[in-house]
């Protein structure tokens, strides 16, 4: 009625005429857009304009495209991770090894001196735990100087300007905790075995 009302009797823009030029009193439309108030109705809103006997599209099938392609790079992601973790943990743990044969007569000597199976296991596991949450740090550092290049890169291959990642602090906590636990774990074997060494074999170990 107000197109109507604005053009008078003229021929509104994109409005099919007559054979002899003139306006439909009725208005057609080759396409509505249709504003849903929020995402999780979009689907809903399009089953029902369909439903009706309408053709409806959304962005909503990019959209789970999109999710399901990150999905896949983040199970990706995340299988590298967990591999890289259990290498961690093994090298932890060689290390740890390493270690209690160069200080076997330490551990001999601390046994002498009345320390118990116990202690000496918690001494090992108190180098592991400084060990764990020096590299969860040291990763953290170098995930904040890393983070103004990767954003440049990403805008500069995707063209997004307004990116700005960054490391969310409850993330760095879950890191090093991630950190601790892995080396904890890695140096559990090594740290009972050097609990179970013989003080007296380890005194003639040189």
């Amino acid at each position: 009625t107000q197109l109507k009302r604005i053009f008078k009797n003229k021929v509104i823009p994109g409005q099919p005429t007559t054979a002899s030029g003139k306006p439909y009193k009725e208005l057609y439309y080759n396409s509505i857009y249709v504003s849903v108030d929020n995402m999780d109705n979009v689907k809903e809103v399009q089953t029902a304009i369909t439903e009706l006997g309408y053709q409806a599209e959304s962005n909503m099938e990019w959209v789970e495209s999109s999710q399901k392609q990150y999905g896949y790079i983040q199970a990706v992601l995340g299988g590298i991770g967990a591999v890289s973790m259990l290498v961690a943990a093994i090298s932890i743990a060689n290390t740890m090894m390493m270690s209690i044969y160069e200080r076997t007569k330490e551990i001999g000597i601390l046994r002498a001196l009345g320390a118990s199976k116990s202690n000496i296991s918690q001494v090992f596991n108190a180098e592991t735990f400084i060990i764990g949450c020096c590299s969860g740090l040291i990763g953290i550092i170098i995930s904040l100087l890393s983070l103004h290049p990767i954003n440049a890169i990403i805008s500069l291959l995707t063209e997004i300007t307004d990116l700005d990642a960054k490391l969310p602090f409850g993330a760095a906590v879950i890191l090093i905790i991630i950190s601790i636990i892995i080396t904890i774990i890695g140096g559990l074997i090594p740290s009972r075995k050097a609990a179970k060494k013989d003080p007296v074999v380890a005194l003639r170990t040189e």
